[in-house]
């Protein structure tokens, strides 16, 4: 196995990625030292070829990078209480109650989703919270679903930062997309202290293969109306902290385009002879980048240290629920399909 920080800025020979390969009855002691700013990160494994699979099974956790600033900017800080972690996931359990990952075709070519969803590793929990401002961190440790999150009221809450920190200023939104391996933090209002509801719709992008049209592949229980995740219970006895909104979060310098060193095109290719093959490693179907697949032993791009580059990121027509991201390494996006991005979705990590 390996074990990845995904987030984390570190070098390659500390990321944990495929090459970092962790033997049975091995030992792997990395010296990591983190510079970079506050986020909400994660690790699980990452060998090659059997990510999918080990991620299901169980090694997925987050990481708080946290510059010691929060209570300056008027941000909930008390872990467990109005500072929450959020993990997103999906499983198929078994007669006995064991996760099951067994693959079909069909999983093979649309990526494998469970049937029953949990937080935290339970299903349906509570999380009391005190009467005013509380921050979730979101992470979607699932395999291939896309959580489309509101809360059952749909009352509106704020976006404070994504994959690489803290936003520029607050977003306001009713709904908020996430897709596999993405973190978000949110501030909720409880000031009501009225119990609420964190739901999500189907996932409207399961059942998107290889030159195949969009389609809703059902998955048992989880089709048709917004599914259960997790009720807040708003608590007297918890001291709300904060009860007004931050003014301002970060300051982000806009991207200097003039200065780009390069400009490089990158084109996503579905390889589904080689994910065939994989079929019963789990880990579906292969993706190929300008039209070759990963090689351990190749380098495909050279950048020169300390330059800025832009680079644009085709998908080739087929809809990925795992969103494109550089390990050790963080972005601005640019546009979107020719369009600017959504105001929390600019930073990316």
């Amino acid at each position: 196995t390996t074990v990845h920080w995904h987030g984390l800025l570190v070098p390659s020979h500390v990321d944990g990625g495929p090459h970092n390969t962790i033997t049975p009855g091995g030992v792997w002691s990395p010296e990591i030292t983190i510079k970079q700013p506050a986020a909400t990160t994660w690790f699980h494994p990452h060998p090659h070829g059997n990510t999918a699979r080990q991620v299901y099974s169980g090694l997925a956790g987050m990481m708080i990078v946290s510059d010691g600033a929060d209570r300056e900017r008027g941000i909930p800080t008390t872990y467990g209480i109005d500072d929450l972690p959020i993990v997103l996931q999906d499983k198929r359990f078994g007669r006995n109650g064991e996760a099951v990952y067994q693959p079909d075709m069909m999983d093979i070519m649309h990526g494998f989703q469970g049937d029953t969803l949990l937080v935290n590793g339970a299903i349906a929990p509570v999380a009391s919270v005190p009467a005013g401002f509380v921050r979730l961190r979101l992470l979607n440790a699932a395999n291939a679903r896309n959580f489309d999150l509101r809360f059952a009221d749909r009352r509106p809450f704020f976006v404070i930062a994504g994959d690489a920190g803290y936003l520029s200023e607050l977003v306001e939104v009713r709904s908020l997309v996430i897709a596999p391996a993405e973190r978000y933090e949110i501030l909720l209002n409880f000031a009501d202290g009225r119990p609420i509801d964190l739901v999500t719709e189907p996932d409207a992008q399961h059942g998107t293969g290889p030159g195949m049209m969009m389609q809703m592949r059902p998955t048992h229980r989880t089709a048709g109306a917004p599914q259960h995740l997790l009720r807040f219970r708003p608590d007297p006895e918890l001291k709300a902290a904060v009860t007004t909104l931050p003014r301002q979060l970060a300051t982000l310098a806009e991207p200097d385009i003039k200065s780009a060193a390069a400009w490089r095109t990158f084109e996503l290719n579905p390889m589904l002879g080689m994910g065939m093959m994989g079929m019963r490693g789990g880990h579906g179907q292969m993706m190929g980048i300008n039209g070759r697949s990963f090689a351990m032993d190749r380098i495909d791009v050279t950048a020169k240290l300390g330059t800025a580059e832009i680079w644009e990121i085709s998908s080739g027509g087929m809809p990925m629920a795992h969103p494109f991201h550089v390990h050790g390494a963080s972005f601005r996006i640019l546009s979107k399909n020719g369009r600017s991005p959504g105001q929390h979705e600019e930073s990316r990590g």
